[in-house]
């Protein structure tokens, strides 16, 4: 069977169920296997990130609306 075709029949099988514990369990299931992706950044990654959003927040950066204008050229189709 293929993985979209297990989709599909998990799909109809939790479409089915009665019982609101139960779907709670597969909820929590289905939660528990997601993934942070901060946890997944290695730690240069995540000190480059902190150190952005301190300079974000010291005023530093560009707005959006600048960059945008600048790059235009390039992100037209």
């Amino acid at each position: 069977m293929s993985f979209y075709a297990e989709k599909v029949m998990l799909t109809q099988l939790i479409l089915n169920i009665e019982s609101k514990p139960l779907l709670e369990k597969i909820k929590d299931l289905i939660k528990s296997e997601e993934v942070d992706l901060w946890d997944e950044l290695n730690d240069e990654i995540k000190k480059d990130v902190d150190l952005a959003i301190q300079e974000l927040d010291n005023g530093g950066g560009v707005a959006n609306d600048v960059v945008m204008k600048k790059y235009q050229k390039w992100l037209k189709k």
